[in-house]
């Protein structure tokens, strides 16, 4: 990627961040803001940019600030019909007596941002009870979705969710989520809050139901992690996003909501023993760092110094070493058109899971996944080739 697109993405952040240097803003040009706002579009952070540059009264060219005020309005438009989707979901749970907790955007949009337009979102992502997970299926079908299934063990074997559903004739979905204001979202009922990707596990969901929050969502009956166990979910989910190379911004911003709103009940000792529990602290000390780093999010030295000394040195000084540069270079991926650049895709997603497992057994089941190729989408994709030339 170009420097102009370093140069951007730490420009955005800055203006994201508690404390904004806007020292750093009088020398930019119209191509400078152009720039910011087309990444911010792509990463979902316009509305977010707009929303800050609103308060702050920063004057930048009209055709930049009508883009982000477009995109927000969007944003807008389409989390209204998320919520008008999720209120629906909701009831009709309730009344077949079936508890749902809901996670990420769909429950922190409409909670602990100024305006739900602020939080892009695309899939509806749902807690379920082990033992209501067969039931969602069929309340799902009812309502008019259509499912579609995989194996546990297929690709880098993701498993919290092995279904989604989605309802017949939705355009909704693009290759950019972010860019899509369109149809119905998809749902993806998760089983547990288990994070995987070829070999590495952490699985934060025991005990989560038992500490579960009961609220009240669009007018629904609802529940939402406890605060200590959604700091988890956020810092591993986020540092799994970076160790898949997908877009993490938004999710790491999330961390600094999250601490403003729910502070009260903010425990960290708490927060602790449940990383520890989950041998997560690699994970969570990642999520914690950055999220202070690039948004100033009000996180203590301390859980941040504790879980510091309970990773790897090598590990620790990789984490620091990403700044808002490195984890967006870490997003960015050319397109795979070919066997060779998928099967060397294969090898750097390997790389990357091992550098965070946290034993030499784990890194053994990580490289061990390359053995089953046959399971891999890789696999899927060569056969499907043979097929066709056959």
């Amino acid at each position: 990627m170009s420097r102009s697109a370093t140069t951007a993405i730490e420009k955005i952040i800055n203006l994201l961040s508690t404390e904004p240097a806007l020292d750093r803003l009088g020398h930019l040009n119209n191509d400078d803001w152009e720039d910011m706002a087309v990444t911010a579009i792509a990463l979902g952070l316009a509305p977010l940019l707009h929303w800050h540059l609103a308060r702050i009264q920063v004057t930048l060219p009209p055709i930049v600030m009508a883009k982000l005020a477009v995109t927000r309005q969007a944003h807008a438009k389409r989390n209204e019909a998320i919520g008008q989707q999720l209120a629906e979901l909701l009831a009709v749970f309730a009344q077949q007596k079936v508890d749902v907790l809901v996670l990420k955007g769909a429950l922190l949009a409409p909670t602990v941002y100024a305006e739900a337009a602020l939080r892009p979102m695309n899939d509806i992502d749902l807690l379920f009870r082990t033992e209501d997970l067969f039931r969602v299926g069929d309340v799902l079908e009812r309502l008019g979705y259509q499912g579609k299934h995989k194996s546990a063990g297929q690709g880098p074997g993701v498993t919290k969710h092995l279904s989604t559903y989605r309802r017949a004739g939705n355009q909704g979905a693009t290759p950019n989520p972010y860019l899509s204001a369109g149809g119905d979202r998809m749902v993806e009922p998760h089983g547990s809050l288990e994070e995987a990707w070829f070999g590495l596990k952490v699985d934060i969901t025991p005990g989560a139901w038992e500490r579960a929050v009961p609220i009240s969502l669009y007018d629904q009956p609802a529940y939402r992690l406890s605060t200590s166990d959604m700091v988890l979910h956020l810092t591993v989910h986020a540092a799994f996003h970076v160790i898949m190379g997908a877009s993490v911004f938004v999710q790491l911003y999330d961390m600094g909501r999250v601490l403003e709103t729910w502070s009260a009940e903010l425990n960290w000792p708490q927060v602790l023993n449940l990383t520890r529990m989950a041998k997560a602290q690699a994970f969570v000390y990642a999520g914690l760092y950055w999220a202070r780093a690039l948004y100033q999010s009000p996180i203590p030295d301390a859980p941040i110094m504790a879980l510091e000394k309970e990773c790897s040195p090598n590990l620790v000084a990789y984490v620091q070493s990403l700044d808002a540069w490195g984890i967006f270079k870490r997003t960015q991926h050319p397109p795979l058109t070919t066997l060779k650049q998928r099967l060397r895709r294969g090898v750097l997603d390997r790389q990357e899971a091992a550098r965070w497992a946290g034993s030499l057994s784990q890194k053994w089941q990580i490289w061990q996944t390359a053995l089953a190729f046959y399971k891999t989408d890789t696999a899927s994709l060569l056969k499907k080739g043979l097929k066709a030339q056959g």
